[in-house]
């Protein structure tokens, strides 16, 4: 399992002289086989032409006798110069891409995160819930919790009333109790996304009552029966956010253009975002899937790490030499996290790219 720890680490290291070789494939067992992924393996490594043999053949015997056959996406960095191997196996889908770098490609597991990271999924009725914790698509918890038992009267006359109120109070009382366990399994489990699952009125009540800071972590709603398998309630929940991210993405790109625009906390385009990166302004990248600047248009400073797309041979600040970027992207995405910026990856088309911009940041000040 994948954690900030394990994603720090791969944004720290740097390979230098010695490339690292990342690799995400997808062996989903109900999406491919065996066959069809060993192939698209064979076929990454055959096109990586820059990278190591060593690096290769660990990748390749990882594959082969290591990992677990359930899992759903593999995700490896090797650098067997520098003595540097992480791999992970995910129970998330991911697309199959390699890549040859001074650094590991860590762009695409960012994105997994943003999606998948620190899921948690409430169901609930008015007499019980259930908690469930997801991160990357593993189960981590599942706690259920009973309230005081709701029953329906079905006499009428003068107590019907009467049954009636104290069945709804037994109701709010269980909803209220469950709502101080989402409160508490949040800071337990670090969710940064809920799916409140259940009937339609029962969630709505239960949303209505969260507090404020749970009820910004909602991502979405969805019906679910009470014998529901572990398997129908992470399907359900990862299409949820996945559909989740997806709008808030497109949200957020049409956020960007118009604060940008304004000159408010936002800018837009590739110069305007170095600069605001070497400032240590960023607060959220954006930037579109597959987004590559032309070849060598972004120089790093050797001596000081200056990025700049001018087109001078010399640092503007240490007067140190320049050199063209080698997948700067990841670059850029790599030191807005070490900044504590977070980065999401747009589709393309979205409202950014239409004003011909394929990526910006909101920023801190």
């Amino acid at each position: 399992m994948i954690r900030e720890a394990d994603l720090r680490e791969l944004v720290e290291f740097d390979g230098s002289d010695s490339p690292v070789l990342s690799l995400y494939l997808n062996v989903d067992p109900r999406a491919t086989t065996t066959e069809a992924y060993r192939l698209a393996l064979r076929n990454l490594l055959e096109s990586a032409t820059e990278a190591d043999p060593a690096d290769k053949a660990r990748i390749e015997h990882f594959v082969d006798l290591e990992y677990d056959r359930q899992a759903r996406g593999i995700v490896c960095f090797s650098c067997q110069k520098k003595d540097f191997w992480r791999a992970f196996t995910l129970d998330v889908p991911v697309e199959n891409a390699i890549s040859v770098a001074r650094r590991p490609l860590v762009r695409k597991l960012v994105d997994l995160l943003n999606i998948y990271g620190h899921l948690g999924v409430v169901a609930v009725d008015k007499q019980g819930a259930r908690f469930y914790s997801f991160h990357l698509g593993e189960l981590e918890e599942v706690v259920g919790a009973l309230g005081e038992d709701v029953k329906r009267h079905k006499q009428g006359g003068w107590a019907a009333s009467r049954y009636q109120r104290h069945e709804d109070e037994a109701a709010r009382s269980n909803l209220k109790s469950f709502v101080e366990l989402t409160d508490r399994f949040t800071r337990q489990y670090d969710w940064q996304q809920l799916i409140l699952a259940g009937a339609r009125g029962t969630v709505a009540q239960f949303q209505e009552m969260l507090p404020d800071h749970l009820r910004k972590l909602v991502i979405g709603t969805m019906p679910l029966e009470p014998d529901a398998s572990l398997l129908d309630v992470r399907e359900k929940a990862e299409e949820l956010a996945h559909q989740a991210y997806a709008e808030r993405t497109q949200t957020l790109a049409k956020d960007l253009v118009v604060h940008a625009s304004k000159g408010d906390m936002a800018v837009m385009g590739l110069e305007d975002t170095l600069e605001a990166l070497q400032q240590n302004k960023i607060y959220q990248l954006l930037f579109t899937e597959n987004f590559a600047p032309p070849d060598g248009i972004v120089k790093r400073c050797l001596n000081c790490n200056y990025l700049t797309t001018a087109e001078a041979e010399t640092c503007p600040l240490c007067g140190g030499e320049l050199r063209p970027m080698v997948d700067p992207v990841n670059n850029i995405a790599r030191r807005a996290i070490a900044q504590g910026a977070q980065v999401l990856v747009l589709p393309p088309g979205n409202p950014m790219e239409e004003t011909g911009a394929s990526i910006g940041a909101f920023l801190r000040y």
